[in-house]
């Protein structure tokens, strides 16, 4: 998971009133970030929260305070539970601290800019208030300076992912799921980073040997129809409904297997759920070359579980 880092710059507009506001979505944005699985619930910054200071106002560890007092109570105590890194390069590798020393912001003074470059460098994510239009997105751009291995300094620039907003959390988290699908390596890897890829949806423990067992060929269409299922469950969520608001083709069994010696093919489509029971996944999206991914879901809790990826399982004979 990645790393999270205090854009000081952005508070220093920011008045004591304004700091009192922004802090508990901020807070909602970053709990967003961690609960996802996008980030570390720690807080990389210059100076420690008692050395964040508004001049005869208070800190910012008095502002976490000030807005539990003002009924913000939950997102007071999660910024208080975040873990904190002080001084900027605290226990960073030596590598990542010897190419971020031959590099120093354009736009920004070196201390003000040493986050922001700090992030390039390390791909953490800049955190901070939208005290001002350049610091109200979710996206920033960050121009800095690199010493090259001649000697010279050469331009670099770099899109760092930014939150002042809790609704910044969203589009970094889905950008960062497009990432991982484009970067697992096997299907053992793909198992493994299954809760980072597709948070909103649920697997049977049999999944990790079906896709073992899968044609590795299959592996791209297959990550492309979780996300889509992926999608689905998260905005099934949201929107509500009895039914899933379906992003692909998702259709239940049909009746000739159902019927079919009085439920025997219906056993094929039984696996074992989260919680170790077998269960029937009699719905099913199709992937690859006639590959299965069969699946179920509670419309009183909206959540979808995967039981099954593989080949197509056994039909009635014609």
């Amino acid at each position: 998971m990645r790393e999270m880092i205090l854009n000081h710059a952005s508070l220093a507009p920011a008045g004591w009133r304004d700091a009192l506001e922004f802090l508990p979505d901020l807070a909602d944005g970053i709990a967003g970030l961690v609960r996802a699985g996008t980030a570390q619930a720690t807080l990389r910054m210059s100076r420690s929260l008692h050395e964040t200071r508004w001049p005869d106002e208070g800190s910012l560890f008095d502002a976490f305070r000030e807005i539990m007092r003002r009924g913000a109570r939950d997102q007071s105590l999660f910024l208080m539970k975040l873990s904190e890194k002080t001084p900027l390069l605290s226990s960073l590798a030596p590598d990542i601290i010897g190419r971020f020393r031959m590099c120093e912001a354009k736009t920004l003074s070196p201390g003000d800019g040493a986050p922001l470059v700090l992030c390039a460098v390390t791909d953490a994510i800049a955190v901070g208030f939208p005290s001002e239009p350049v610091w109200d997105r979710d996206r920033l751009p960050v121009d800095f300076l690199e010493l090259l291995p001649d000697g010279t300094l050469g331009d670099a620039h770099e899109e760092i992912d930014n939150l002042t907003r809790s609704a910044h959390a969203g589009p970094i988290v889905g950008r960062h799921r497009e990432r991982l699908r484009r970067q697992y390596s096997d299907a053992a890897d793909l198992w493994n980073r299954r809760g980072q890829m597709f948070a909103h949806l649920a697997f049977g423990p049999d999944v990790g040997e079906h896709l073992a067992e899968l044609n590795a060929g299959w592996l791209p269409t297959l990550v492309n129809r979780l996300a889509e299922l992926d999608e689905t469950a998260a905005e099934w969520v949201a929107v509500g409904g009895d039914a899933p608001p379906w992003k692909c083709k998702v259709t239940p069994e049909s009746q000739s297997v159902r019927d079919y010696k009085k439920g025997k093919l219906l056993q094929a489509r039984t696996f074992r759920a989260t919680g170790g029971e077998r269960v029937l996944f009699q719905w099913h999206a199709r992937f690859g070359s006639g590959a299965r991914i069969h699946l179920r879901f509670d419309a009183s809790a909206r959540k979808i579980e995967i039981g099954y990826v593989g080949v197509h399982l056994p039909l009635p004979p014609p």
